[in-house]
């Protein structure tokens, strides 16, 4: 969408005269570097988006270095000024999600991220800012900003381009650990704010901020229930923590199932089914993120090559979820691929009431989602319940949603299934994977990690090439 309100910068246009607009740039990034000892790379297209008024005041080295080049006095005599900014600020919190559709009506330093069923949402300072040298894949910005300095305050760089489109980064990668600010930095062109990054900066934020909030109580909660590792049976009720969040209960259960699992793989053989409690992309996101749940999938699939996860989404589960966090059960399924496991879907809401397992010729009960406790775990379930077990993944084997021959037909299925244009998420997967995600969204906690992220955008990426 075009910005009504930009004019063309016709006395830079005339100061150029016949010189071409490469050539200008190529005698300024040599004036700056003359000047200051920087290198600095402006290119024909920023000389070009300054001429059609796309940015009116770019940084002070490319306005002193284009004074002398052009042999201008002033800024001003080459039609540069600053953009006059709306004295209407809102002190109330606008919602991330409103930046995905365009310019909100009032610009707000602080923006909300939702909460979910266990997220209690948080906010973040914004701070908004010109692209000064933008390029083919990236823009070149530098927020001058002291509040990125505050390490108790998270926040995001928002960056605009001349379509009104909005690009997102941390604000950290934008202050060195010494507190001095870096200067100008890309922000890639993948980092555009739509349902993918969104849903990446939800779920990682309000899970980092939930889990530093408890850090201290975790250590201690671990250390005073270390007495039920290696027990053959366990069930703790909620009210052993009564003082955690919901996020830090639900990673102490999943930490204990994961390595009461890991303890009792012997006990399998064969090819396994692992059935999982996960219905929401929030729930989700706990393979996409916590450091254990990467690692167990990593050892779970080196013991068994050939291993099968079935999840339980219902057609309501799908309905009552926004894009950004149907995305995310996406990429969790695709992480699952990406190790070898073979992902089976059942929409069947009863199949959604057993308790998480793995089947094998023994049958291991190990489940933290959705109980009543903060988990509960058998290593060895009796006949009555394996039988079931045994019913269950017979089932969702047979007649699973996705059961497709190969991993990408079982990812697009599932995409159909989810509602997730697969040509787009497959596009933006491919441009996140040359960068990262980290610049986006980088978590704080030491029980989290990027690598499940990382590995599912690049896994779907590249998918055709594996």
């Amino acid at each position: 969408m075009a910005d009504r309100t930009r004019q063309p910068n016709k006395l830079l246009r005339q100061a150029r005269g016949r010189m071409s607009q490469g050539r200008l740039a190529d005698m300024v990034s040599a004036e700056i570097y003359h000047a200051t000892g920087k290198e600095a790379l402006i290119t024909a297209k920023a000389i070009s988006d300054w001429e059609c008024g796309w940015y009116t005041w770019p940084s002070a080295d490319v306005r002193q270095a284009l004074c002398r080049v052009l042999e201008k006095p002033e800024p001003a005599d080459l039609g540069f000024y600053k953009r006059r900014v709306s004295a209407r600020q809102d002190s109330d919190p606008i919602s991330l999600l409103e930046l995905i559709t365009g310019p909100p009506s009032v610009r707000s330093t602080t923006l909300r991220l939702p909460a979910g069923r266990s997220y209690a949402g948080v906010e973040v300072g914004a701070h908004y800012c010109q692209a000064e040298l933008p390029g083919e894949g990236w823009l070149m910005v530098d927020p001058k900003d002291a509040a990125l300095n505050r390490p108790d305050r998270r926040s995001l760089v928002v960056v605009a381009d001349h379509e009104r489109r909005y690009y997102v980064s941390d604000g950290r990668r934008f202050v060195d650990r010494a507190g001095r600010r870096t200067g100008p930095r890309p922000i890639p062109s993948a980092a555009i704010l739509d349902d993918l990054t969104v849903g990446i900066i939800w779920a990682t934020t309000n899970t980092d901020v939930a889990l530093l909030a408890d850090d201290a109580q975790l250590m201690s909660s671990q250390a005073r229930l270390a007495h039920h590792e290696g027990r053959h049976t366990s069930d703790v009720p909620l009210s052993e923590v009564p003082t955690l969040n919901a996020v830090a209960s639900q990673w102490l259960g999943s930490r204990f199932c994961a390595r009461h699992i890991t303890r009792n793989l012997d006990r399998l053989s064969g090819q396994p089914f692992f059935w999982t409690r996960e219905r929401r992309g929030e729930e989700a996101a706990s393979w996409l993120l916590w450091r254990h749940k990467f690692d167990y999938l990593r050892r779970t699939s080196r013991w068994f090559p050939r291993m099968r996860r079935g999840f339980c989404i219902s057609e309501t589960d799908v309905a009552e979820s926004p894009m950004y966090e149907r995305v995310l059960l996406l990429l969790a399924a695709a992480l699952m691929e990406a190790f070898g496991i073979t992902v089976e879907l059942s929409a069947e809401p009863e199949h959604a009431e057993f308790e998480g397992f793995v089947l094998g010729e023994e049958a291991i009960v190990a489940n933290w989602l959705g109980g009543s406790g903060l988990w509960y775990v058998d290593a060895s379930a009796p006949p009555s319940r394996r039988s079931m077990f045994r019913a269950i993944a017979g089932q969702v084997s047979a007649e699973s949603l996705v059961g497709e021959a190969t991993a990408e037909g079982r990812l697009r299925a599932l995409a159909g299934y989810l509602n997730v244009p697969w040509s787009w998420f497959r596009r933006r997967c491919e441009e996140l994977a040359t960068v990262g995600v980290d610049d986006i969204a980088h978590p704080r906690s030491r029980l989290l990690s990027t690598q499940g992220l990382n590995t599912a955008i690049r896994y779907v990426a590249y998918i055709n090439d594996i």
